[in-house]
């Protein structure tokens, strides 16, 4: 489950940063691409929103040291 976290969290910043890729092409001189901004922000908080959602689910298994 931890894996499985982690890589909604690793999900959601790649997916912010489409949302930048598509927003900082207008830095450049280009046009924003509201494809990728749109795209990027629903995964992005999906994402987050979801690893959260465990980890408040499964937060015990995190502070578990495994010592009795």
């Amino acid at each position: 489950m931890r894996l499985f976290i982690t890589t909604l969290s690793l999900l959601s910043v790649i997916g912010f940063g489409y949302a930048l890729a598509g927003y900082g092409a207008s830095l450049i001189g280009g046009e924003i691409n509201s494809v990728y901004v749109i795209n990027g922000l629903s995964a992005g908080f999906l994402c987050g929103f979801l690893a959260m959602f465990l980890w408040y689910r499964h937060r015990k298994d995190f502070f578990d040291s495994g010592e009795e």
